[in-house]
């Protein structure tokens, strides 16, 4: 199984080997040359171009033997409540503690029958939540305010037909369309608007692991445990290319290049770059690692893709020469999470790498140097999930989620930790969020799926105007603009320029009062940071930016 099915699935669980931490390796010397930005390169002109060719090309026909099976459905391997055995004590009954939480700072939640794998906000309007569980059920919610300042969900449509688990849900980056990937072994495509099918998009043999629609468009790929990926045009349904190159399952992969090309990581331990539109392998790196590929993220510019492994190592692969450039040491169990910060260009662009081993470490996205190293799910739970927040104000500011119960908020260039997020009352396997504005400040909603069937949404206000006694506050000035904006959206998350006003009393009792990032040169480089670069070692290295 793969990533996802290392963590979702009901017959499988996290499986981590503890290696020894692996310290005080260095970049290769004479490899520098491989990390350069390509040149005259414009990924969104040449993703649109891509996309138009996906929009206009012939579907690819498969056909399969009358004798080729479906994926089963796996839920009916799993015993029923009434066939327990009698006077046996159940698993959860020795290992876990009271499953009630003992802070909720969550300001709605939704629930499943069964546990929630996945959640997403919609990219264009934050007031649409999609939902996905292992009931074989996806959800589209609408989050409103409550006259009394509070959130509530409404339930929009129910988005059924998959015969398995629902592990994974995504929408487009118009907001119009869905996508739903299930361990049925199908993609199902709805229209927004009403909830309405708009394609099933059938082809892989087994499970579906992720999906990922693409940067520029409406082509939507995903990869699957029959060893191969995916690609469909997805308002017509049409299989536009089959990757298959690997030997076991296609556990991650990304679009490189800004939608030029697909990467794919596999259980196999290797690597390819594909041409997205002849369906091609560019470059095949066999044994990247020692163990499972699970995660992997491309350079936000340059041709680089990092990679995390069962093995308890990332690793920087310079993916036009297939070499391997770097190795990030540090983490003892498997690296769950690999990702880009948010950067404005020319920014200071930040890697996260999260593991198994609850540590979160940031390098610098320049030298793939340690910055530093985030404890405060150490010890207590392995990362799940991190995304960052978008720029440009708080593209350093990083969320994750834990098998510990919890989600935090950090200021990863500043190396602490901002918020602790609670409510749930087991393993949270997936987050989403999204930035606006309301009265001026930028606020944050996450959105969290879990274990206990239960969806959480989040509030924190990140604003401030002065500082209160043992918190980052504000002065009060006017009246309360209100928890939750009329109208939903991505905001840009400018710091407010005016007076600030208060949030709702619904997210004042959250206790969400987060100063904005502090560009002081002390918070930029902090002190207890271990392999933080001085200037000069970043000037005199040719890498990308």
């Amino acid at each position: 199984p793969g990533q996802l099915s290392r963590v979702l699935h009901p017959k499988c669980f996290w499986r981590s080997v503890r290696l020894e931490a692996m310290a005080g390796e260095q970049l290769p010397g004479g490899q520098d040359e491989d990390m350069d930005v390509i040149g005259n390169w414009d990924a969104g002109i040449e993703g649109q171009e891509l996309d138009s060719d996906f929009r206009n090309a012939e579907c690819l026909e498969v056909e399969f033997d009358e004798d080729d099976e479906a994926p089963d459905d796996d839920d009916d391997d799993l015993p029923d409540a009434d066939d327990e055995e009698i006077g046996v004590i159940g698993e959860n009954e020795i290992y876990s503690d009271d499953d009630t939480p003992q802070v909720d700072d969550s300001l709605a939640k939704v629930t499943h029958q069964n546990s929630v794998l996945t959640c997403a906000l919609s990219p264009t309007d934050r007031r649409v939540l999609l939902t996905g569980g292992q009931d074989d059920v996806a959800v589209l919610w609408t989050i409103e305010e409550k006259a009394d300042g509070g959130l509530k969900c409404s339930e929009r449509c129910r988005l059924t037909g998959h015969t398995d688990s629902v592990v994974q849900v995504a929408f487009s980056n118009d907001g119009a369309f869905a996508a739903t990937g299930s361990y049925d072994g199908t993609v199902r495509i709805w229209n927004v608007s009403d909830g309405s099918l708009v394609q099933t998009l059938e082809g892989p043999s087994k499970e579906i692991e992720w999906i990922l629609w693409h940067p520029k468009g409406l082509a939507i790929l995903a990869g699957s445990t029959d060893t191969m990926a995916w690609m469909w045009w997805a308002p017509s349904g049409k299989l536009m290319q089959i990757f298959a190159g690997h030997a076991a399952s296609v556990s991650c992969g990304c679009w490189g290049l800004g939608g030029k090309v697909v990467i794919t990581g596999s259980e196999d331990k290797s690597v390819i770059v594909w041409n997205p539109r002849a369906g091609s392998p560019q470059q095949t790196i066999r044994e990247v690692h020692e163990s499972p590929i699970i995660s992997i993220c491309s350079h936000p510019e340059s041709p680089i893709v990092v990679t995390g492994a069962e093995d308890a190592t990332a690793k920087v692969i310079q993916i036009e020469t297939g070499k391997v450039i770097a190795p990030l040491p540090g983490h003892v169990d498997s690296v769950e999470v690999v990702a880009f910060s948010n950067a404005p260009s020319g920014g200071h662009l930040l890697l996260a790498t999260g593991g198994m081993d609850g540590k979160v470490m940031i390098w610098d996205g320049k030298t793939m140097e340690p910055r530093c190293t985030l404890k405060d799910h150490e010890e207590k739970g392995g990362i799940v999930k991190a995304k960052w927040l978008p720029g440009p104000v708080y593209g350093n500011w990083l969320c994750t989620c834990s098998t510990d119960k919890t989600l935090r908020l950090f200021n990863a260039l500043a190396g602490h930790c901002i918020r602790t997020l609670q409510g749930h009352s087991d393993t949270v396997l997936d987050m989403d969020l999204s930035l606006g504005e309301v009265g001026g400040g930028p606020q944050l909603v996450v959105t969290s799926a879990a274990e206990d069937k239960s969806c959480l949404v989040f509030v924190v206000s990140l604003w401030t105007a002065g500082k209160v006694e043992g918190q980052a506050s504000s002065a009060v000035a006017g009246q309360s603009a209100g928890g939750y904006p009329s109208t939903g959206g991505y905001g840009a998350g400018a710091p407010p320029t005016g007076p600030v006003m208060l949030p709702s009393p619904a997210l004042q009792a959250t206790g969400a009062l987060v100063p904005p990032p502090d560009s002081s040169p002390a918070a930029s480089t902090p002190s207890a940071s271990p392999g933080v670069p001085k200037d000069g070692d970043l000037a005199d290295k040719n890498l990308p930016v």
